[in-house]
């Protein structure tokens, strides 16, 4: 969600009234494919390292980067612009998330991968 959130906002540069079923799908896109590693890290004995809100929100943003990247080209000057943009959103948000009642509900599920 907050890939997606984060792509869709700069791709319109803001201007949310203009976005268009083109746009919410390659945004789209770019979330399904930056929660890929995330799932899969999951599964992994490595997965109590994200019961931090700071290294879960960086390897979202770090993971949001690379799928923007790959997904669509920069609306801004440079290559990489929109994609390093779309990666620090990514962790504003996830960060924001993590201390919503939703977000504490999360992180108590992740609280059974910090005992061994």
């Amino acid at each position: 969600m907050e890939v997606g959130g984060a792509c869709l906002v700069l791709m319109v540069q803001g201007q949310l009234a203009q976005a268009t079923l083109g746009h919410f799908l390659i945004a789209s896109q770019t979330g399904v494919l930056a929660v890929f590693p995330l799932l899969g890290i999951t599964l992994t004995r490595h997965a109590r390292l994200f019961a931090n809100r700071w290294i879960s929100a960086t390897f979202v943003a770090v993971c949001g980067f690379f799928a923007d990247a790959f997904i669509h080209g920069s609306h801004y000057p440079g290559k990489y612009t929109e994609a390093a943009l779309t990666a620090v959103g990514a962790f504003v948000l996830s960060v924001a998330v993590s201390y919503t009642p939703v977000g504490k509900k999360i992180d108590s599920l992740s609280e059974a991968f910090l005992h061994r």
